[in-house]
C-alpha cells in the first residue's frame, strides 16, 4: 500500500471521527425525538397566510395538524379528506394546516383549491425544527390537555384519521 492509500485512510478515520462527534452534540429535535406520544406539545408560533398568529395553546380544545407541502404528492392526495374532516369537526377541533418552507404565493394558490376549512400557515423551519419534523406528510393529534396523542409519519389512512379525530373529540 502506497502513502496515499495510508492519508486516504486516515483521513476517512478523522472525516468519520469527526462526523460522530457532530452527531452526537446535535440538538434532540434534528435527530427526531423531541415530540413523543404523551409529552406536551412544544410550544410554537407561526403566522397563517391570512396573517394571524397560531401558537400551541389551543385554549382547552383537541388540535390536528397536518404538516404538507405543495409539491408532496402524498399530502395532495390526504389532503382533501383532511379537509373534508375539518369542515366536519369545525366547532370541536382545530385544525392547522403547516406548510413546510415554501413559498407565500405558492402555498396560497394551492390553499385556496382545498376551500377554507382550515387555517394554513408557512413554516420558515422553526416548526419543523420544534415538533421534529422529518418527512412529509406529518400528522400530530394533540388532546384539549396539550398532550400529544399520536403522530403519524407519512400519508394517513382514511380510517386511521378518523379514529383518532374520533378518539380526540371524546379526550
Amino acid at each position: 500500500m502506497g502513502k496515499y492509500g495510508f492519508v486516504s485512510r486516515a483521513l476517512l478515520g478523522i472525516a468519520f471521527t469527526a462526523a460522530l462527534a457532530l452527531a452526537a452534540e446535535r440538538p434532540a429535535t434534528v435527530r427526531g425525538d423531541a415530540v413523543e406520544v404523551g409529552q406536551a406539545a412544544p410550544a410554537f408560533l407561526i403566522n397563517t397566510l391570512d396573517g394571524r398568529e397560531v401558537t400551541s395553546n389551543f385554549q382547552g380544545h383537541p388540535a390536528y395538524i397536518n404538516v404538507f407541502a405543495t409539491w408532496c404528492s402524498p399530502c395532495r392526495t390526504e389532503l382533501p379528506t383532511v379537509v373534508d374532516e375539518a369542515k366536519k369537526y369545525r366547532d370541536r377541533i382545530v385544525f392547522l394546516l403547516v406548510d413546510e418552507q415554501e413559498q407565500p404565493s405558492a402555498v396560497q394558490r394551492f390553499a385556496a383549491s382545498l376551500g377554507e376549512a382550515a387555517p394554513v400557515a408557512v413554516d420558515r423551519g422553526q416548526f419543523a425544527a420544534t415538533y421534529a419534523v422529518g418527512g412529509l406528510p406529518w400528522n400530530i393529534f394533540i388532546d384539549r390537555h396539550g398532550v400529544v396523542r399520536y403522530i403519524y409519519r407519512g400519508r394517513i389512512p382514511d380510517d386511521i384519521l378518523t379514529e383518532q379525530l374520533k378518539r380526540l373529540e371524546s379526550s
